[in-house]
């Protein structure tokens, strides 16, 4: 009876330590060691991004497992996902749009709005086909084909959208 009480006692430290960090998420910047917390994260592009990047390591954790099903349905999400991207990013006011805020970006500036979407788009097709390809590599069962066709997709989407577009765009102190 003593050891019954002691671990729910114990459970329940666990389950209030759990709903802390659920309530108050943080990051720890490797370089620093220091723990930052989400302000502000209520951006829809940002939204949407944590997901995405939550969806592809999904499927790193799938490929590492080999749960190829687990696989074939986060590449899924990620394509699903990739459609939501360009709305997200260029809404119909673009007054409104706190992304171009951040990127220091004229929402008048209609020249060069019609670019960024344009490249956006490229990349929104790179990001479906590549996860298409996550995906079929993934149903042959294939660990190896599978990772590589992830380690393609996070190279050739991924980091060239955010080299190319984020990082170029929102200066490192407003990411």
């Amino acid at each position: 009876m003593k050891r019954l009480r002691i671990l729910s006692v114990g459970l329940m430290g666990l389950s209030l330590a759990g709903f802390i960090s659920v309530v108050n998420p943080a990051n720890v910047i490797l370089a620093e060691e220091k723990v930052v917390l989400h302000e502000h994260v209520d951006e829809p592009t940002q939204v949407l991004m944590n997901e995405i990047a939550k969806r592809v390591n999904n499927i790193l954790d799938g490929i590492l497992v080999g749960s190829f099903k687990y696989i074939v349905q986060e590449a899924g999400a990620v394509v699903d996902q990739s459609y939501k991207i360009s709305a997200t990013f260029f809404p119909v006011d673009p007054k409104e749009n706190k992304w171009f805020k951040r990127a220091k970006i004229d929402p008048n500036d209609s020249e060069k709005i019609t670019r960024l979407k344009e490249e956006f788009d490229g990349y929104l097709k790179g990001i479906a086909s590549s996860a298409l390809e996550v995906q079929k590599a993934a149903a042959s069962n294939n660990q190896e084909a599978t990772f590589k066709s992830f380690i393609k997709m996070v190279e050739k989407t991924c980091f060239e959208c955010h080299k190319n577009l984020r990082d170029k765009q929102i200066p490192i102190e407003n990411r």
